[in-house]
């Protein structure tokens, strides 16, 4: 890839007039004001856009750089519409930059309802679990990773532990989690699906947006293409 091009979405807050330009046709900018869209475009319309075929907009979203979108939105940092979580959050799973809409689940050494949101579809959703912060036990572990990666979720984000790191860095998933536990929780499905949570010094709420890449975790109000 042209590094020219590279630039031209990695450093999207500057630089996305450009790609508005260069998508007239058809529109990478309509599927990236609403990602529901991105199924219809094909290898051929993003060709035409001079952009790759990463397998939709999540691959190019996943590809810009927080750094950037802190530095482009910086009045939105300045009123909390953009959050930046505490660089507590260790990294798993090969998809090491990811983003998507949220949904929340919040348990305590508990992982039962974490099961039943990844059976659900995701559709490129990413999963805060606010497991209270607990380093007793783990609350996702390598079947839950392929769980999720076989149902599109985009990435998990875990207030707590995890195991089976093996297996889940050979998933096809965004991981983050505050470290590691070989015990596994426990099965009694208490908790709360989908309610505002507050992890990494920040609150979360369901329906917000999640960017994820090696220099941290931001949150945003809404999604950061519309903006």
């Amino acid at each position: 890839m042209p590094s020219s091009l590279l630039s031209s979405f990695l450093v999207w807050g500057r630089r996305r007039s450009k790609l508005h330009q260069l998508c007239a046709s058809h529109t990478l900018h309509s599927a990236l004001a609403s990602p529901s869209s991105s199924s219809s475009l094909t290898e051929e319309e993003l060709t035409r856009c001079s952009i790759p075929f990463f397998g939709g907009v999540q691959r190019l979203m996943a590809s810009i750089a927080t750094a950037d979108l802190c530095d482009a939105h910086m009045p939105q940092v300045a009123t909390g519409d953009i959050r930046v979580l505490s660089p507590i959050f260790q990294a798993y799973g090969k998809r090491r930059s990811f983003s998507g809409p949220i949904a929340t689940v919040k348990v305590f050494e508990d992982n039962v309802l974490v099961r039943q949101l990844l059976e659900e579809q995701g559709a490129g959703k990413i999963l805060v679990v606010d497991g209270g912060g607990s380093l007793r036990c783990a609350l996702f572990g390598g079947n839950l990773a392929t769980l999720g990666q076989q149902n599109g979720w985009a990435g998990v984000i875990v207030n707590g532990c995890i195991r089976d790191v093996d297996e889940i860095n050979s998933s096809e998933i965004g991981v983050r989690a505050l470290s590691t536990h070989p015990l596994k929780s426990l099965k009694r499905g208490f908790g709360e699906k989908n309610v505002p949570i507050f992890i990494g010094g920040a609150r979360v709420a369901p329906g917000e947006w999640c960017y994820a890449d090696a220099d941290g975790i931001i949150i945003s109000k809404g999604n950061l293409a519309k903006l």
